[in-house]
């Protein structure tokens, strides 16, 4: 780790061995071709940190290196991502690093480095258009469309100081005819500067890799860093119920029409437990429906299991303050007035219920610990020390209001 990190400045190296343990294999192998001025395909799979790296030498760069003094040639990195998703790439790649690198070089006693950042897509309002025409950035975030209204337009020359493109999620635009126009676009930055800039794509697990650096390059020498990787599973077949052959069985519950059909055994009560439970036990926790009907009717059974749960644990405790203030003392008195109002008042406030997200069209059924952020499933996770209600919501593919 020492040798490839010694290849940046003291307080880019410093904030990376404090943020992480170790580079990944995609890391390494992207810095070395990077570094080397070549143009550069990194292919490996999502978290591998292949986006960072990318990043993170191009802020290291922008941090040592003196600002030009021709303000128009100040942009000189552009990052180009095919996804709408700008604004996750920005704050996790990009804003996160900047921040803890300037923290280091205080602490470093270095100079801090100062960096900006402007982003240019479809939703990028007028203003701040004009502003990156009369003061670029350092680092242009955009999409291939914006790209080419970009360069058809006068403020082109706001990119004649750009040197390193960055092309994200190259998987996603090989082989189409909206990759054939981003290669176009390429060739035209390109012809408009007064070097050619090195090209840095980032893609996913892609064949055939040689056509997607073609693709990248176009034609030109590239270095392709795609190091080893195997997928790891941790599957579990898991039933709710002891006996399955129980279930259909006849309840013996006479409640309901008179002329129905008595009611059976189903495994869904089994099952609605045993998610409360995940998600009581875990950060965050994904169910995934077969339909939208299903999703909300188990959203709403979520939410009233986790609501008996808690009258039962108040009427519990509060059986339990009752039994401790009717027993005999054995010893000192004992003031029930200092302890804890939330335990010892009957006009506490109740607990605040869990709360279903809605929206207009559902695939997925998203279940996440309020309070917790918006981390991944951790499967094993212990459970957190936080004692919040779970917050059950529906994630779909349309977002509407939340209710």
């Amino acid at each position: 780790m020492s040798d490839i990190l010694d290849r940046f400045s003291p307080a880019t190296a410093d904030w990376f061995r404090g943020a992480f343990h170790t580079p990944t294999a995609a890391q390494v192998g992207a810095w070395e071709a990077i570094s080397s001025g070549r143009h550069a395909l990194v292919v490996a799979p999502t978290g591998s940190g292949k986006t960072l790296s990318a990043f993170l030498w191009a802020l290291d760069r922008l941090a040592t290196a003196p600002a030009p003094e021709d303000a128009q040639r100040r942009c000189r990195v552009l990052y180009i991502s095919p996804l709408k998703a700008l604004a996750v790439d920005v704050e996790r790649n990009l804003r996160s690093p900047l921040v803890g690198i300037r923290h280091a070089a205080t602490r470093l006693g270095l100079p801090t480095p100062d960096v900006t950042v402007a982003v240019r897509s479809g939703d990028t309002p007028a203003a701040d258009r004009r502003i990156f025409a009369k003061t670029p950035a350092d680092i242009l975030i955009t999409t291939p469309e914006s790209l080419f209204l970009l360069l058809t337009s006068a403020a082109r020359q706001a990119l004649l100081g750009v040197d390193t493109v960055i092309l994200d999620e190259v998987h996603a635009v090989a082989g189409t005819k909206r990759g054939a126009h981003l290669a176009l676009t390429l060739e035209r930055l390109d012809a408009l500067l007064p070097a050619p800039a090195q090209r840095i794509g980032l893609s996913a697990t892609v064949r055939p890799i040689d056509e997607v650096a073609r693709f990248l390059a176009g034609g030109r020498p590239v270095d392709t860093v795609s190091p080893p990787s195997t997928k790891e599973w941790d599957l579990e077949v898991v039933v709710p119920v002891a006996d399955l052959g129980a279930l259909g069985a006849p309840t013996g519950d006479l409640s309901g029409p008179a002329a129905g059909e008595p009611a059976r055994a189903s495994i869904w009560p089994h099952v609605e437990e045993r998610i409360v439970d995940l998600v009581t036990e875990h950060r965050s926790t994904i169910v995934f429906a077969n339909s939208r009907r299903l999703a909300e009717r188990l959203t709403t059974r979520l939410n009233e299991i986790w609501e008996d749960r808690l009258a039962a644990a108040d009427v519990a405790a509060d059986a339990d303050l009752a039994a401790a203030t009717t027993e005999p003392a054995t010893g000192p008195p004992i003031d029930v007035s200092s302890t804890d109002d939330a335990s010892a008042t009957d006009d506490r406030e109740p607990s605040r219920p869990p709360s279903a997200a809605r929206t207009a069209y559902l695939l997925l059924l998203g279940l996440t610990r309020a309070g917790d952020g918006a981390g991944g499933r951790e499967p094993r996770g212990p459970r957190t020390t936080s004692q919040s209600a779970p917050r059950f919501g529906q994630q779909g593919a349309a977002s509407s209001h939340r209710g």
